[in-house]
């Protein structure tokens, strides 16, 4: 279930960008688009990850965890894309991971394009297993975040950011792969800096 939910939202995540691509090259033909063209950015940051549900123990996590995003700019003032996280956490022999897929836009209150908002959608996934015993949970909710921007070049910025994301609807809880739970709330926080390089000629 978890598998096929994230595969369709990776399929209109790439439909979306394709979209995007395509509208950015129409509109560089027509000499137009200011601030058009496609972006991708990575990070690697402190995580801390958190479920809540029926049979967990609801304590915050804290682990390694990174992102990797890639879209369009839709204007000076808006970039979308599709972006892919994970987080992992080790202690007493229970090894902790998390995937968070979904589709963000950041919007520039100020056309310098440095501060940013963030928001947008995201199916979010638990694993937590001892080598024996595995337990899955999941949920689908927003994605929140503030950023600031600082060039260091023409191309590329690196933007120290704080970005959240919850799962909270038609999510479940499975217990080695049985129904243990109707719903789960999932929750992902990364705080460090990310490195953005846009190919766009209005930088």
């Amino acid at each position: 279930m978890h598998r096929t939910r994230a595969i369709l939202l990776m399929l209109v995540l790439a439909r979306t960008h394709v979209a995007v691509g395509q509208r950015n090259a129409a509109s560089a033909s027509r000499g137009g688009g200011a601030g058009g063209g496609l972006w991708y950015s990575v990070a690697v940051a402190p995580g801390w990850a958190r479920v809540s549900c029926d049979i967990c123990a609801g304590r915050r996590q804290t682990g390694v965890s990174a992102f990797l995003a890639v879209g369009g700019s839709t204007s000076r003032a808006l970039r979308v894309g599709a972006e892919l996280a994970g987080w992992r956490h080790r202690e007493g022999g229970v090894t902790q991971t998390l995937m968070s897929i979904g589709a963000t836009a950041y919007w520039y209150p100020n056309l310098a394009r440095r501060f940013y908002l963030r928001g947008g959608a995201a199916i979010v996934m638990h694993r937590a297993s001892d080598g024996t015993d595995v337990v899955t949970s999941s949920g689908i909710g927003p994605q929140l975040g503030v950023g600031y921007e600082y060039s260091v070049s023409r191309a590329w910025r690196i933007a120290p950011f704080a970005h959240y994301s919850v799962g909270v609807v038609a999510g479940d809880v499975k217990f080695n792969g049985g129904q243990a739970a109707g719903s789960a709330t999932v929750r992902f926080f990364q705080v460090g800096a990310s490195l953005t390089r846009r190919t766009s000629n209005n930088q």
